[in-house]
């Protein structure tokens, strides 16, 4: 049975209200963009709403909730990424959680699988970390580090800027497109091994058409590894004008 279905009555009717409205919002969405608009999501109206980490299905009074309680806790308790890293070439650089466990299979779905709905979820996480470091950073625009041609129309979304324009908006910071990809650049994820990733990135990136001078920016990354593409968007944003750089990731590996 569907959600909808097994709500009380008068849950039901405020519930069908609810979806009224939805429909409303979808009508005036353009064609070709209802699973990735950022007024809409598809998902909760299709299937029931699965937690982003285990992929039990959630109550449905949690209609807003991405993470079951158990995986909640532990997301508190055990993935969260504590202090900054060192990017080469970066002012600054921090991640909202630890790249491991559910959390690493999670933003591999993300990523690879299809889901751009996990993006409220991880981009909230990342807000909360950015907005701890307000003070320290100033940041005065967002941007993400961007996606060759063809890897993004096999994808269908850039997972990057799917978390930076949230970001972005939940704290009224312009979100702009200043990298583009070098073509026929190699997938960092097949990289065997640190150095063959450095050797990779270098040179990976190319400014774009922003200008950027004086900015204080803040680059939004999926997953840190080893750092050297969030190193050589560093380095191409300084090129550009930037006066400081500063790196926030989803996710950070750990030791």
């Amino acid at each position: 049975r569907s959600a909808l279905s097994r709500l009380p009555s008068a849950s039901r009717s405020c519930s069908q209200s609810k979806l009224t409205n939805f429909i409303d919002k979808l009508r005036a969405v353009p064609r070709g963009q209802l699973f990735f608009h950022p007024e809409v999501n598809l998902m909760p109206v299709l299937f029931d709403r699965t937690c982003i980490l285990c992929g039990r299905v959630l109550p449905a009074e949690k209609h807003s909730a991405a993470l079951c309680p158990d995986c909640a806790r532990e997301v508190r308790t055990e993935y969260r990424y504590h202090g900054e890293f060192s990017v080469p070439g970066a002012d600054g650089a921090a991640a909202a959680l630890c790249y491991r466990g559910a959390v690493k299979e999670a933003l591999h779905r993300f990523k690879f699988g299809g889901r751009p709905q996990y993006a409220a979820w991880f981009a909230a996480e990342m807000a909360a970390v950015l907005a701890a470091q307000l003070d320290r950073w100033q940041p005065t625009c967002i941007t993400y580090l961007p996606l060759g041609f063809l890897r993004a129309r096999e994808r269908g979304y850039n997972q990057a800027e799917l978390l930076a324009r949230p970001i972005a908006q939940s704290l009224s910071l312009p979100c702009v497109s200043a990298l583009r990809k070098r073509p026929f650049t190699a997938r960092q994820s097949v990289q065997q091994d640190a150095a063959a990733r450095r050797k990779n990135a270098a040179g990976s990136l190319l400014p774009g058409r922003v200008p950027l001078a004086g900015e204080r920016v803040v680059v939004i990354d999926d997953i840190v590894t080893t750092g050297s593409t969030a190193a050589d968007a560093a380095h191409v944003l300084r090129s550009m004008g930037a006066a400081c750089v500063f790196v926030l990731a989803a996710a950070k590996t750990v030791d």
